[in-house]
């Protein structure tokens, strides 16, 4: 079970209503833009419909009481992107932010390692991510196991 099992069950409306309970509204609109630029919708769900940023806003908002360092960690890379005006850039500027940002030399490197890191670990345990994306079968066992079919490896 994830913490995103944990919450209500989306749909469209729920997702476009979702109202951040650790974040302000500016905070989780320039979080769910980095999030999707980070892991972004095409033929397969991107971050969006895994609702990565609703999960982080759910995770921090539920952290102050056994992990203050956590809230602590993301309010300085949030105060970081706000004061890089993040929400008033352009599309492509954003996403060459966040290239930069990739780079360890980059003085925004930290912030952007830390929504990276939970944002690829929201996305892998959700259903879009890992059901979806990964096509993950649940715990499946073969019936039959072929073997290996190269002449080289048939030598006992």
């Amino acid at each position: 079970m994830t913490v995103a099992s944990l919450l209500p069950a989306w749909g469209a409306t729920a997702q476009t209503s979702y109202q951040p309970a650790f974040l302000s509204a500016a905070e989780f609109g320039v979080l769910e833009t980095f999030t999707e630029i980070l892991i972004p919708s095409d033929e397969t769900p991107g971050a969006r419909e895994a609702r990565v940023a609703q999960y982080i806003d759910f995770v921090l908002n539920n952290a102050g009481e056994y992990a203050s360092e956590v809230q602590r960690d993301w309010r300085k890379a949030l105060d970081w992107l706000m004061a890089a005006n993040f929400g008033s850039l352009s599309a492509a500027e954003k996403l060459a932010l966040v290239e930069q940002m990739a780079s360890p030399k980059h003085g925004g490197f930290a912030t952007f390692r830390l929504i990276k890191q939970m944002t690829v670990f929201a996305f892998y345990t959700s259903k879009a991510g890992l059901i979806d994306n990964l096509e993950y079968k649940g715990n499946a066992y073969l019936t039959e196991f072929p073997g290996c079919a190269h002449p080289e490896h048939r030598k006992v």
